[in-house]
Formats: C-alpha cells, sequence, structure tokens
C-alpha cells in the first residue's frame, strides 16, 4: 500500500447545525403539545359562541366573532396536522414565526370583534411564546415576545381612538407585553439549561458506549475465556474464546444456563457460591483434551450481581514454553541440517557410483540399499526439521477453498497411487479464505497422507468437508478417514514433536502442520468423535 506524502489542503471540520435550525424528535413532541393546545382553543371559543348569549358577556360583534373563532378552529386542525408530518418543509425558526404570526392574527381579530369582553384573549398566547423560548434557545425568541405585544398593543390603540375600550386597558395590554417577555426570558433560560444537560448525558452516552465497545473488543480478543453469569446461572455473555476451549462450536449462546455450557463449571460456580474461598482445581475438557483453570470473580451487587468466569488454557502456558526451547532447537537443528546434508549427499553419491560401477560383489548390493534407503530417510528427515522455521515466512493471500481443495486432492491421489473416488470432498466454490497457499497445500497434503496410510482404503474412506464457520467470520475444513482412529491416551500427544506410532515416522508432520495453522491465525485441533480420526481446521474467511 502506498502512503501519498504530498500535502492535501486543510479540511474543516465538521459542525452540525445548531439545535435552533433542526426540528428534532423532542421539538416535534413540544410543537405537537402547542398544536393541540391550539386546536382546543379554537374548540372552546367556538363552543363558548355558539351555545352563549355573546351580547351578555359584552361581545361587540357576534357573527364575527363566531366566524373567526371557527377559522381559528380550522387552523389549529390544519397547524395540529401539519406538524405531525415527517417533514414540514421548513426550518424550525420560520416554522414557529408562522406558526405564532397565525396565532397572534387570530386573537387580535377575535380581541377586536369581542370589543372591551375580548381583552382577556391576549392570555392564550402565553403557551405559544413559552414553546418559541423554549425550542429557539436564541434571542430570537424575544423577536416574538415582542411581535405578539406590538401587535397587541397597537390594536387596543385603534380600539381606544374608536372608543371600543376604556384607556385602563391599554396598561393591561402593556402588562400582559411584559410577561410575554418574562416568559420567553424564563422558557430560553430553562432551555438551554436543559440544551446543556442534554449534550452532557448525550457525551456520557456516547462515552459509555465508547468504552463499551473497547471492553467488547478487549474481551473478544483475550487469549482466555470470558463469561458473565447472572445469580440464577444463566450466561449472560461470553466470548469466542469460550467455545474454542470448552468445545461448544455453534452450540453455546447468550441465555442459556451454565450446565448447558459445561456441567463442570456450573458445579464449580455452584461450590464457589457456597464458600468464596474453596480452592479450584484445573479440570480437563473432554472435547477439546485441554487443562483449565478456572478463576470467579463477583460483579455487582444485590438482584444486579453476577459473577465473571474466567477460563485459562493452562496448556497454552506449556506450549509457549515449548515455542521458546523449539524455537531455540529450530535454529539449531538448522545449521546442523545444513552441515548434515552435505556428506549426506556425497554418501549418497558415492553409493550410486558403487552400484553403477559394477565391481560390488552380488552380496553387497543389499548393503548399498539399505545405505540409499536410510541415506533418503535421513535426507527426508533434515527435510522436515529445515521446516520448523517456515511459520515466519508466510505470504497470506485469498484463496478459493473448493477449488484448492479439489485440484490439490487430484494431485495427492495421483502422487501416493491411491485408489480413485477413496476421497470423497464436499467443498461449496463459494467461500474463500486468507492463508499462505504453500502452507495450507503442505498442511492439506500431511492430512490427507496420513488418512490414507490408516484408512480402509475403500470409497469415500477419506472425507472432506468444507463450510461456513458458525462466527460468520471463519471457514471451518474438516478431514476424517474410516480407521481405527486415535486412542484417547494417545490424543493430547499427537501434535507433540517427534512422536508417532508409525514405523520409520519422523513425528515432525502434524507438528508442523499445526505450526502453519497457527501461524496464519488458523487452528487444527483432533475432535473426539468417531471412529476414525477426525480433524478440523478453521480458517479466516476472506470478505
Amino acid at each position: 500500500m502506498s502512503v501519498d506524502m504530498q500535502p492535501h489542503p486543510a479540511i474543516p471540520p465538521f459542525e452540525p447545525p445548531p439545535l435552533s435550525a433542526m426540528i428534532t424528535e423532542s421539538s416535534k413532541r413540544i410543537l405537537w403539545i402547542v398544536g393541540l393546545y391550539r386546536a382546543v382553543c379554537g374548540v372552546l371559543l367556538l363552543g363558548t359562541a355558539l351555545f352563549l348569549d355573546l351580547h351578555s358577556v359584552g361581545i361587540l360583534a357576534p357573527n364575527a366573532f363566531i366566524t373567526t373563532a371557527g377559522l381559528y378552529l380550522v387552523y389549529g386542525i390544519l397547524t395540529f396536522w401539519w406538524v405531525q408530518r415527517d417533514s414540514q418543509g421548513l426550518p424550525l425558526p420560520a416554522l414557529l414565526l408562522a406558526l405564532l404570526a397565525g396565532d397572534i392574527a387570530f386573537i387580535a381579530l377575535l380581541m377586536y370583534a369581542g370589543g372591551s369582553a375580548g381583552g382577556p384573549l391576549s392570555i392564550l398566547l402565553f403557551p405559544q411564546l413559552a414553546a418559541s423560548g423554549w425550542l429557539l434557545r436564541s434571542q430570537m425568541a424575544f423577536f416574538h415576545a415582542a411581535l405578539a405585544s406590538s401587535v397587541l398593543i397597537v390594536l387596543d390603540s385603534w380600539r381606544l381612538i374608536d372608543g371600543l375600550i376604556a384607556p385602563a386597558q391599554i396598561l393591561q395590554t402593556g402588562l400582559v407585553g411584559f410577561g410575554y417577555f418574562a416568559t420567553v426570558g424564563v422558557a430560553l433560560a430553562l432551555g438551554r439549561y436543559t440544551k446543556a444537560s442534554e449534550d452532557l448525558a448525550a457525551q456520557r452516552g456516547i462515552d459509555v458506549a465508547n468504552l463499551e465497545q473497547v471492553n467488547r473488543l478487549i474481551i473478544q480478543d483475550m487469549q482466555d475465556g470470558v463469561l458473565v453469569v447472572d445469580l440464577n446461572g444463566v450466561v449472560r455473555g461470553h466470548n469466542a474464546q469460550v467455545t474454542r476451549l470448552l468445545g461448544g462450536f455453534g452450540r453455546m449462546r447468550g441465555g442459556m444456563r451454565l450446565a448447558e455450557f459445561s456441567s463442570t463449571l456450573h458445579d464449580y460456580w455452584r461450590r464457589w457460591q457456597e464458600d468464596f474461598a474453596e480452592p479450584l482445581p484445573p479440570f480437563k475438557v473432554d472435547a477439546t483434551q485441554r487443562l483449565l483453570r478456572v478463576r470467579l470473580v463477583r460483579i455487582g451487587s444485590g438482584l444486579n450481581g453476577g459473577t465473571l468466569i474466567y477460563l485459562e488454557d493452562l496448556g497454552r502456558a506449556q506450549g509457549e514454553a515449548q515455542q521458546i526451547k523449539l524455537a531455540a532447537m529450530g535454529r539449531l537443528t538448522a545449521s546442523i541440517a545444513h552441515e548434515v546434508r552435505n556428506p549426506l549427499s556425497a554418501i549418497n553419491q558415492a553409493a550410486q557410483l558403487l552400484e553403477e560401477d559394477g565391481s560390488v560383489a552380488p552380496e553387497g548390493h543389499r548393503l548399498l540399499t539399505m545405505i540409499r534407503a536410510n541415506a533418503k530417510r535421513i535426507d527426508r528427515i533434515v527435510g522436515e526439521v529445515l521446516q520448523l522455521n517456515r511459520r515466519d515466512r508466510k505470504q497470506p493471500e485469498v484463496i478459493a477453498l473448493g477449488d484448492f481443495i479439489h485440484s490439490l486432492v487430484e494431485e495427492i491421489v495421483q502422487a501416493q497411487s491411491m485408489a480413485a473416488g477413496a476421497v470423497s470432498i464436499q467443498a461449496p466454490p463459494e467461500l474463500g479464505v486468507i492463508f499462505d497457499r504453500g502452507h495450507l497445500n503442505q498442511i492439506v497434503w500431511n492430512l490427507v497422507r496420513n488418512a490414507w496410510q490408516h484408512c480402509q482404503k475403500k470409497e469415500a474412506s477419506i472425507r472432506v468437508v468444507v463450510r461456513p464457520g458458525y462466527m460468520g467470520d471463519a471457514v471451518i475444513c474438516e478431514l476424517s478417514d474410516d480407521g481405527p482412529g486415535i486412542p484417547a491416551e494417545l490424543r493430547a500427544q499427537i501434535f507433540e514433536p517427534f512422536f508417532t506410532t508409525r514405523p520409520g515416522g519422523t513425528g515432525l508432520g502434524l507438528y508442523i502442520a499445526r505450526e502453519l495453522a497457527d501461524a496464519n491465525g488458523a487452528t487444527l485441533e483432533l475432535l473426539p468423535r468417531g471412529p476414525g480420526a477426525n480433524f478440523r481446521m478453521t480458517l479466516k474467511r476472506a470478505a
């Protein structure tokens, strides 16, 4: 991947639009409440105009009052429907101003038609102005209060000139206007305080979500298995390592009881609940042949409490120590192997020359054959020892696993003189993996060759099955045979270097195969089911 070192023009940071310009869900809720209030006011005003004698209550123009009240009800219903839409077509400040202008216009007409009895109607604008202060949270809200106050004062001045109201009404309207400004100011302060609280809560929520994600990633990448168990023994969460350690591929999920994960773990958890100080010895999992150490920690308190269970693979620590020793041994054997191959080549060539010379007595040909056979065996051992250092020199690439398996098995069948149809393959062509091609070639070749040496050599004696992994990011390749299988007492040793049950074997084949799989981020394991040997390799799936 190339890195462009040329300077780029500075990109300004993204700035979200101010809250006052957006219509959020909370803003819609407040607009819905104000719209409902407006519609209710229209219903009450129209109902009062229709069922009361307007002359008796001092209404100057009853017909005009009824008409205006009816239009205000229609306006209230239309605006209530408008604010329920997904998009209002206007930014929030323009929408609030338009709604308030309609309210002011209708209230002013009602006051004019009501004469001296219409003065108290100015108090109906308080909720709309309070909503403007709360939602705008800026000095623009005071313009709404000034607009409403100015219109009402001009209206009352006009009515005073016409002799429709007493001079004291102007003072009352001025006090109402002062109340408008006070209402907007209080709503504005509360809105800003609420905005600060919402921003703080949102930031805290983001921090908590980020921390939760970091914790989840850390737990998923831990080498130890982690389970979260509630007070009732129900597993509320676990990482992927748990399924690898306990061998429950595809079977384990959150919400299951701990006993379904492992009866031994459930017994340990129950004993620990009774006595926190009781030592819990390591236990061996039959399915994976792993030796696990269990550590339990109490989390939370009361009814919300639970238990955190850590599973540590003791074999991993032993394996790491063994890797250190094998790395040192690998460096030593590599230098020795190179030195051994030179005289070995000379011995093999000398034996070949003696055999071709014809001066060797007939009884000596058997000795020459033994020399050449053992020289070839030593050369094979040296070659396998040299492969111990190959795991760090990988070149991963995307491989179509189905096509790769089919072509490689055909090559193995020809090279090993295997019967046609001895290997059955089930591999979807669309599954791709990320792996070093040479390493994967060597692993599959070794597994198929071993299976052929121990199977019954019949039709489909060896079965290769490729399928998607349960976690979605893996591909599982299983290889099994119909041979006698591996005795239970030897299962824990088959991946150890130089361990073999076959005469003439080096004991390095399976060890190197697992090392190469591990170098490519894959796992190679022996499954406990029979009747023959069953190996499973879990590889990284290509996107």
